[in-house]
């Protein structure tokens, strides 16, 4: 069984050999690539293809993420950002700077924007190259991340309260985008799309907030995410055990859950296919035993429920040593068999 088998398998409700291995990882590829830097990722479609091909045949894990930052639809939509070559994208300017500015956002064709062009392409390479063998995702962002990259995040925290009804215009406009955005990801080659939902989370919004300014908007996107042939992945980071049961019927395909939640309360409250939950600071800061022992406890906590996958809780940095990364794959394969 390939890596693609596997998690096709658990996804069609069968048992696969073994957990599959899926870490969050995306610009930190760049690793793999001698002398790549993340101005040559994030710009050219080949050295991205490239750098997502090189590190999952160095490390052997199940399935691949493709994506820059969370500036994707921001950037395409119109604010401003740095594009350095030693670190992720930087904000220099929202296109907007209060919600009454809403209608500045209009629709765009994804493949006429960057870094949705960028990612559109270096889809449809990875796909070429390595698609039979291994599950590939792209990214996109839900609609309350698309418009913290648009405006202020204090902006959309107040319209919260004081002006719901233009957030809710916002917000529409957010989605439709990602909607396009996302369909064109599956076209490319994307067998599945993940969408980040930072924002929804109860780190950062009450359960009240999350029915109202996000699982309505949620649903329409892994609908549409549905309809273009793919399957949908939530990534909300932070704590979700207090919306799981919400999340829950959002209609993904899988969920999944960061270091600061509970493994077994997770899987207690969801009844979907569920991926975690290493912290992303143990791959950057821990020893390779320290991450060997933490992957084998999650794994072993896990595995019973025949509905898990094994990743990071959030996206691994390029700080993380190659040692990490190997111990985390080694532990899965060695405790993640049935």
């Amino acid at each position: 069984m390939n890596s693609k088998e596997r998690i096709q398998s658990l996804l069609d409700g069968k048992q696969p050999d073994m957990v599959p291995v899926f870490p969050k990882i995306s610009f930190a590829t760049i690793n793999a690539v001698p002398g790549m830097d993340f101005h040559d990722y994030t710009t050219d479609p080949e050295h991205m293809a490239n750098a997502i091909i090189s590190s999952a045949v160095k490390f052997g894990y199940d399935a691949v993420g493709i994506t820059t930052d969370i500036a994707n639809e921001g950037m395409a939509l119109g604010s401003q950002y740095e594009r350095p070559g030693d670190r992720p994208s930087k904000m220099v300017r929202y296109l907007m700077d209060s919600l009454d500015d809403y209608e500045r956002v209009v629709m765009a064709d994804p493949m006429d924007r960057e870094p949705a062009r960028t990612i559109i392409r270096a889809t449809e390479l990875v796909k070429k190259e390595i698609g039979d063998q291994i599950y590939i995702t792209s990214w996109c962002n839900g609609p309350l991340n698309v418009a913290s990259q648009l405006v202020p995040l204090e902006e959309v925290l107040i319209g919260m309260i004081d002006d719901p009804d233009t957030l809710h215009l916002l917000l529409e406009r957010c989605l439709q985008f990602s909607m396009r955005y996302a369909k064109m990801l599956v076209e490319a080659g994307a067998d599945a799309v993940s969408f980040g939902h930072a924002m929804a989370s109860c780190t950062v919004i009450s359960r009240d907030r999350y029915r109202e300014f996000a699982l309505p908007y949620e649903k329409r996107l892994v609908q549409a995410i549905h309809e273009a042939g793919g399957k949908a992945i939530t990534h909300i980071c932070g704590n979700i055990q207090p919306i799981i049961s919400d999340v829950d019927t959002n209609g993904s395909d899988i969920i999944d859950f960061d270091h600061l939640c509970d493994p077994a309360a997770i899987l207690q409250s969801s009844t979907r296919i569920v991926r975690g939950n290493l912290d992303p600071a143990l791959f950057s800061n821990g020893t390779p035993e320290e991450v060997y022992q933490e992957t084998a406890r999650v794994v072993e906590l896990c595995k019973g429920s025949r509905r898990f996958i094994l990743g990071s809780g959030c996206e691994i940095t390029e700080s993380a040593p190659d040692a990490n990364i190997r111990a985390f794959v080694q532990a899965g394969r060695d405790y993640g068999k049935y």
